[in-house]
C-alpha cells in the first residue's frame, strides 16, 4: 500500500532516464557510421593513419557526428505518438506549412548539410579545386571559384529535399503498439510463442531499406537541384557570393560565374557524399525510432518498479496532459495487467489514496479515454437534446410583466368587401369581373410577353443545367488527377480523425485502455481479495457496449465523398473497411467477450438487466458470424 508520507515521484522521472539510455544506444551505432564515413573521406596515404581513431580520422568522425546529433535534437524536441489525422491533405498542409516545427525542420537539416559539406570541403586536398579562389596563371588576376559554391548549394538542396520527405512522411511519429485483449492462454503458450527480434536485428533489416532510399534522395536532389541552379538561381547565388567575398579578397568590381570544369569530377563528389549524407540522416532517424519505441521496461520489469510508490507514479503518467507521457503510461499499464501478475495484483490491494483506490482511479482513467470516442462521434452526429430542450416551455413562466394590450389577431386582418344586396349591384359586380378579364387592350400583348418570358426562363434553366454539368465533369476530373489529390476527402482520414482523435491519433492509448480494463476485470475474480472491483464491472460492460454501438452506427451512416476516387474505385463492400477503426472495434468486442464469459453467471446479481446482457451478447456475437474454413480429413 502507498504510504501517505512518501512523496510520489512524477512519471517522467522514470521515462526520461529510460529514453536517455536508449538514446545512448542509438548514438553508438550512429557514431560507428560517422567513423566509417570519416575513413572514406581520408587520404589513405597511410593505412594506419587512415583508420587510427586518435588522429585526423577520429577528429573528423567527431565533427561528422554533429550533423547526426542535430537531427537527434530535432527528433527529441518534436516526437509524438500517433499518426497525423486530418480530413484532407490540404488541411494537413495548411496546419503544418507555417508551423514552428516546419521551420525548425528546415533549419536543422540545412545546418546539418552545411556542416557536413564544410567538413568534406576542408578535408579535400588542393587538387580537388574546392578553394574559394582559383589562382589561374601567373599573369592572371585572382578569380572567385564557382565549384565550392555549386557543391555547397547541392548539399543545401539535399537538406531541403530531406526536410520535405521528413515532414511529408511524418518522421516524428513514434509507433506505440496498442495491445489487444488476449484469450485465456495455456501455461505452454509462453514457451511456444516466438521470441521478438532484438532492436539490433531490426536495425539490420532496416538498412536494406534506407540504402536505396538514400540513393534515390540523392538522385532526385541532383536532377531537381541542377534544373533550379542553371535556370535562373545561379546568377542570384553568384551575385550574393561575389558581393560577400569582396570584403576579404581583392576582386574586380563585376564578374560572372567562372564555370565548373572539370564538371564530372564535381558530380562524382556530390554523388558519393550526397548519398552518404542522406544515408546518415536516414540511419539517425531509424535508430531513434527503433530505440525510443522499445517497451517501457528496465531489467525486464516496468520502469516504475524502481519507484517507492510504483502505482502512484503510474497514475501520474496516466493523468499527464502530455501526449508522449500519457501514451507510454497506458502502454505500461496494459503490459502490467497482461504480463506482471504481482504488479497487477497490487492494483487491487492499493486502497489508501486521497483520490480513491488505485483500481478505481485506473478504471476511471481508462473509461475516460474510451468515452472520448463517444464524445467525438456525438459532436459529429449531434448529441441528443438535453432535458431542458426536450421539455416544452411553460408559457406562464415567461410572463414576467402584466399584459397591457390585446394579443395580435391571427388570420386575415383586412375585412372583405361587403356583398351587394340589390339586383342592380349584383349585375354591376358580374359585369366588372368580365370587363377586368377581357376588356383590356393589352391582353394580347401581355399574353405574348408571358409566353416569351416563360420560354426565356426555360432556356435559362437549361443553360444553367448545362453549365453545372460541365463544371461538375471538369471538377471531378481535376480531383481525380494528381494535382487534385490534396483536396480529396478520404473516408479513411475522416473516420480516423473521429474515432481515434485528431490532430494525432490516440489509437494506441484507446486500445491499451481497453486491454487494461479487460485484463483487470477478468483477473479480479482471482486477485481482488476485498471484492470491491465487482462494482465497476457493469459500468465497463455498458461502456464497451455503447462504444461498439456508436462506432457501428457512425460507420454505417458515413458516406463516401465524391472526391474520394481511391475509395470509390474499390468494391462497395470494401469501402468502409478502415483498418485502424476495425482494430479498435475488434479490441472492444474481444474485451467484452472475455468479460461476459468470465462474469456470465454473476451479471444478473450485479445490477444488470436481462435486456442489457442480451444486447451485449448480440454485439459480441456479430464478430463470430463469418464463415471459417474447416479442414476435413479423409
Amino acid at each position: 500500500m502507498a504510504s501517505p508520507i512518501i512523496p510520489t515521484r512524477p512519471y517522467r522521472d522514470f521515462m526520461t532516464p529510460a529514453l536517455h539510455r536508449r538514446f545512448m544506444s542509438a548514438s553508438i551505432y550512429t557514431f560507428g557510421l560517422c567513423y566509417a564515413i570519416a575513413i572514406w573521406m581520408g587520404q589513405w596515404d597511410s593505412l594506419l593513419w587512415a583508420v587510427f581513431p586518435f588522429g585526423p580520422v577520429g577528429m573528423r568522425a567527431l565533427l561528422l557526428f554533429i550533423p547526426a546529433l542535430s537531427v537527434y535534437v530535432l527528433r527529441v524536441s518534436q516526437w509524438h505518438v500517433g499518426k497525423r489525422n486530418y480530413a484532407t491533405p490540404y488541411k494537413t498542409f495548411t496546419e503544418m506549412a507555417l508551423s514552428i516545427n516546419t521551420f525548425a525542420t528546415l533549419a536543422i537539416y540545412s545546418f546539418s548539410a552545411w556542416f557536413y559539406g564544410e567538413v568534406y570541403v576542408w578535408s579535400r586536398p588542393g587538387e580537388a579545386r574546392l578553394g574559394f579562389t582559383d589562382q589561374g596563371k601567373l599573369y592572371e588576376r585572382i578569380k572567385l571559384n564557382e565549384r565550392p559554391l555549386y557543391l555547397r548549394y547541392l548539399f543545401i538542396a539535399l537538406a531541403v529535399a530531406q526536410a520535405v520527405f521528413h515532414l511529408w512522411k511524418d518522421y516524428d511519429t513514434i509507433d506505440v503498439p496498442g495491445l489487444k485483449p488476449k484469450q485465456e492462454r495455456k501455461e505452454t503458450d509462453s514457451a511456444l510463442a516466438p521470441k521478438s527480434k532484438s532492436t539490433s536485428d531490426r536495425l539490420i533489416q532496416k538498412c536494406y531499406i534506407i540504402g536505396p532510399r538514400a540513393f534515390w534522395t540523392m538522385i532526385f536532389t541532383f536532377v531537381g537541384g541542377n534544373v533550379v541552379y542553371f535556370f535562373g538561381f545561379r546568377w542570384v547565388l553568384w551575385s550574393w557570393y561575389y558581393w560577400f567575398m569582396r570584403f576579404g579578397i581583392s576582386l574586380a568590381k563585376a564578374s560572372k560565374p567562372t564555370g565548373l570544369p572539370p564538371f564530372f569530377n564535381l558530380v562524382g563528389m556530390f554523388a558519393a557524399e550526397g548519398f552518404l549524407l542522406a544515408l546518415l540522416w536516414d540511419f539517425t532517424n531509424v535508430t531513434f525510432d527503433l530505440y525510443i519505441s522499445e517497451e517501457p521496461l528496465k531489467k525486464d520489469q516496468p520502469i516504475t518498479s524502481d519507484s517507492k510508490d510504483p502505482n502512484g507514479s503510474l497514475l501520474n503518467g496516466l493523468k499527464s496532459k502530455k501526449g508522449q507521457v500519457n501514451n507510454i503510461a497506458f502502454w505500461e499499464l496494459a503490459m502490467i495487467t497482461d504480463r506482471f501478475d504481482a504488479r497487477r495484483k497490487s492494483l487491487f490491494g492499493d486502497l489508501e489514496r486521497k483520490k480513491g483506490p488505485t483500481y478505481e482511479q485506473v478504471t476511471n482513467l481508462c473509461l475516460k479515454e474510451i468515452k472520448n470516442v463517444v464524445n467525438r462521434i456525438d459532436n459529429v452526429l449531434g448529441a441528443p437534446a438535453s432535458a431542458a430542450q426536450a421539455q416544452p416551455t411553460n408559457p406562464a413562466s415567461l410572463a414576467l410583466i402584466p399584459r397591457i394590450s390585446e394579443p395580435l389577431k391571427q388570420g386575415q386582418i383586412i375585412a372583405p368587401e361587403p356583398l351587394p344586396t340589390t339586383r342592380l349591384g349584383k349585375l354591376d359586380t358580374i359585369t366588372s369581373k368580365i370587363a377586368r378579364a377581357h376588356s383590356s387592350p393589352q391582353n394580347a400583348a401581355d399574353s405574348k410577353a408571358r409566353e416569351l418570358l416563360k420560354k426565356g426562363q426555360t432556356q435559362l434553366t437549361e443553360g444553367t443545367r448545362q453549365a453545372e454539368s460541365f463544371f461538375t465533369v471538369w471538377q471531378a476530373r481535376f480531383v481525380a488527377s494528381p494535382i487534385g489529390w490534396p483536396w480529396r476527402n478520404c473516408i479513411r482520414r475522416i473516420a480516423n480523425s473521429i474515432i481515434n482523435g485528431a490532430p494525432y491519433s490516440r489509437q494506441s492509448a484507446i486500445m491499451n485502455a481497453i486491454t487494461a480494463l479487460t485484463n483487470l476485470t477478468v483477473a479480479s475474480l482471482r486477485e481482488d481479495e476485498y471484492g470491491q472491483f465487482k462494482d465497476k464491472v457493469p459500468e465497463i460492460i455498458r461502456q464497451f457496449s455503447e462504444v461498439i454501438t456508436k462506432i457501428e452506427v457512425y460507420m454505417q451512416g458515413l458516406e463516401v465523398h465524391w472526391t474520394d476516387v481511391d475509395c470509390l474505385a474499390k468494391p462497395e463492400a470494401q469501402r468502409k473497411k478502415i483498418p485502424e477503426v476495425d482494430a479498435v472495434l475488434d479490441s472492444l468486442k474481444e474485451g467484452l467477450e472475455r468479460i461476459l464469459r468470465a462474469f456470465n453467471e454473476y451479471l444478473g446479481n450485479m445490477g444488470m438487466s436481462r435486456q442489457e446482457i442480451m444486447e451485449a451478447k448480440k454485439l459480441v456475437g456479430k464478430q463470430n458470424k463469418e464463415p471459417q474454413m474447416v479442414e476435413v480429413g479423409g
